[in-house]
């Protein structure tokens, strides 16, 4: 072969290695998080080992007032226990025409509709019963909220029960009987044009308000509309001549003091029996490698990073670029009828385990959501994934006071309007770990 045939077969093989280095360069974008150090010794590194302590932190406060939805109900949560919701309102007075003479009364019923939400299974049986409020419901002190844990008496006597096949997606109203007694006096107030009815401050002293609670063989907690569609509806007629049925309602006032009431039995033998007012944080290592998320019944997943303002010690400069935290949702934990919730936002808690603000995303300012994908075949894949960059570099100088640990919550929209829950696996967890990736600049 002469010098200038192997000359060519030589700029051939040089121009082939060529374009396969650069289509092997192409295959990555940006920083290459390799441990590479360029001539001006800055190394481009990834680390997934920071140190993170999870928790399941107790909320002290749940506000479940003026939310728009009443819960009512009793279900078993295998992994959050016995969960029992009643809610309470006032009632407004009577208002619109004066009642004809001669008017008859036939019955007065509870109307209240669904709003398509429900915990526990459907196919269970719902039983429900509505009691008379003998105390006034308000705000305790200076409060803006009535609270998960507010109550008030009622009478041992419900004025009407109601046992039924709770079907959320199908059926749009139901009708409790009320007491006929409790509908006489209203119609006879009424029929007088009674202040006692008609004054709003003077019917509330009169009638205190209205609470709807599950009987004793209700088997899931069922979601209410809390607007003006729930009410009394008071039926009469009028004679002689044609008979004519007429009705007044009797809605919900004042909206700000509807609230929801919850109390719950955690299961025997739980870890979850070993947190509450008293003890505040139950530390994953002692709850199986997991981490207990449901606001309406006071917890919520905590993660602190203790050495995280030690990152900058690590070299004489060093830069995050990039933070990532992804979280898994233990596998056969969200099986029906408890479902994983759509959306899971992070927020900062402080040292009180108070949620103090939300994590934005860098990108766009808006609420991370998580992301959410859902590996319906083996459960394993099952994620959400938040980008905490911009949490990572404000904690690096962040005084003590100062310090904010991160918090999963469902939105103030849905988690404190349903029971929606999760169980999330620590960095320990044999199938379900919670990771996080941070890359950065260091400079030597």
């Amino acid at each position: 072969m002469n010098k200038s045939i192997r000359a060519k077969v030589a700029c051939k093989y040089l121009v082939c290695a060529l374009l396969i280095t650069g289509a092997a360069a192409c295959e990555k974008e940006g920083f290459l998080y390799e441990g590479i150090t360029d001539q001006s010794g800055t190394e481009y590194l990834v680390t997934d080992t920071i140190t993170m302590n999870m928790s399941t932190a107790y909320l002290d406060s749940v506000p479940t007032s003026n939310m728009g939805v009443a819960l009512v109900g009793t279900t078993n949560d295998p992994y959050f226990g016995k969960i029992t919701a009643s809610s309470f309102w006032q009632v407004r007075s009577y208002s619109g025409s004066a009642i004809p003479s001669r008017a008859i009364y036939d019955s007065i019923i509870l109307l209240i509709r669904p709003n398509k939400q429900h915990y526990g299974d459907t196919a269970l049986t719902q039983d429900i019963s509505v009691y008379r409020v003998t105390e006034e419901i308000k705000r305790p002190g200076n409060s803006a909220f009535l609270y998960s844990y507010s109550n008030f008496a009622t009478d041992p006597t419900p004025l009407g029960s109601l046992s039924m096949t709770f079907r959320p997606h199908r059926d749009s109203i139901y009708r409790i009987k009320i007491n006929d007694e409790l509908g006489r006096e209203f119609f006879d107030l009424a029929n007088k044009n009674s202040t006692t009815i008609t004054n709003q401050q003077q019917f509330l002293q009169y009638f205190k308000g209205l609470a709807l609670k599950p009987g004793p063989n209700s088997q899931l907690i069922s979601s209410l509309r809390a607007d003006d569609s729930l009410c009394l509806r008071l039926f009469f007629h009028t004679t002689p001549g044609e008979i004519k049925q007429e009705t007044r309602d009797f809605a919900v006032y004042n909206p700000a003091l509807q609230f929801n009431h919850v109390d719950v039995e955690r299961p025997a033998g739980s870890p979850l029996v070993n947190i509450g007012p008293g003890k505040k944080l139950l530390p994953s290592t002692a709850a199986g490698n997991r981490l207990y998320v449901q606001p309406l019944t006071n917890l919520v997943g905590r993660i602190d990073f203790p050495y995280l303002r030690t990152f900058n010690l690590l070299s004489k400069f060093s830069k995050i670029m990039r933070a990532t935290l992804t979280v898994r949702p233990e596998k056969a934990t969200y099986k029906y009828p408890y479902l994983l919730p759509a959306n899971l936002p992070l927020g900062e808690i402080n040292n009180a385990n108070v949620i103090v603000d939300t994590v934005r995303s860098p990108l766009t300012g808006g609420v991370q959501y998580g992301n959410l994908i859902t590996d319906f075949i083996y459960n394993t894949g099952t994620e959400y994934t938040y980008d905490i960059t911009n949490y990572c570099i404000a904690q690096l100088n962040a005084t003590d006071n100062a310090y904010r640990g991160l918090a999963l919550l469902p939105p103030r929209t849905t988690g404190l309007t349903t029971f929606e829950r999760t169980v999330l696996g620590d960095s320990r967890n044999s199938s379900n770990r919670i990771t996080i990736q941070i890359y950065y600049l260091r400079y030597k």
